[in-house]
């Protein structure tokens, strides 16, 4: 029975972390050839980005998008020095079969066959995404319009209106994606709200003038309390069985 209760704890506190991860960046400006440009920072925040979705390892992902934010040499030099695969394409429907061949997916400035629904899963199933705002393309309230169905459901938004905020913004946040970051580049971004001030597993980490540029969701630790009670449950079942 020892290894019974060790196996259904096991399983369920794996389970209650199987969801991925998301960061979300008002704007597609920081990752280009001219966010390095401008701030050099920049090559520590997507290692940091990368090594975070991965749990410090290397990983395999996806840029599906034909954005500049996302196409530039130094985003995939960064990438290649890391050691991780980097794939910029937008070959194919962005659905859950093709998402499942990366550790993560990269956003931003490109619409066209995304299934949202599918996008969701992916997270939900352990996937992680990085998702840029700010790009310009359709104008602000149809960016914002088109991502906040995925974004709300990991307690964000995209604001429907750009914030006019440029140039190099300095950073202050003790988030591993930011360690070793002072400041990084921007150009007129959806502001990013949080949805859930009162839940930990969605964040926003980096405000200027009130307006916020970059945020995360990680899984609900919380769950775990859920879960704890089902595994009561599980256990005082065995002991009525025994």
């Amino acid at each position: 029975m020892r290894i019974l209760t060790f196996g259904l704890t096991a399983i369920l506190c794996a389970a209650s972390f199987a969801q991925g991860k998301i960061v979300v960046n008002n704007d597609e400006w920081t990752l280009s050839n001219t966010g390095y440009a401008n701030a050099p920072d920049a090559d520590r925040f997507a290692r940091n980005v990368a090594s975070w979705f991965t749990g410090g390892g290397s990983g395999n992902f996806l840029a599906y998008t034909n954005n500049f934010g996302f196409t530039g040499t130094s985003l995939a030099n960064t990438m290649a020095n890391a050691g991780h695969s980097w794939t910029v394409s937008t070959s194919g429907t962005l659905n859950l079969s093709l998402m499942q061949n990366y550790d993560a997916v990269f956003l931003g400035g490109y619409y066209t066959n995304i299934v949202i629904s599918d996008l969701i899963q992916y997270v939900q199933n352990g996937g992680n995404v990085y998702l840029a705002g700010g790009t310009g393309v359709g104008g602000a309230a149809s960016e914002a319009a088109f991502w906040n169905p995925f974004l709300n459901a990991f307690g964000l938004s995209f604001a429907p209106v750009y914030n006019g905020i440029s140039g190099n913004i300095n950073i202050s946040s003790s988030h591993p994606i930011f360690a070793g970051v002072n400041q990084l580049y921007q150009s007129n971004g959806n502001s990013v709200s949080d949805l859930q001030p009162s839940n930990p597993n969605n964040e926003v980490l980096v405000y200027f003038q009130n307006q916020g540029l970059y945020a995360v969701y990680v899984p609900e630790p919380a769950s775990m309390i859920a879960l704890g009670a089902g595994l009561a449950g599980l256990l005082g079942l065995r002991r009525r069985i025994q």
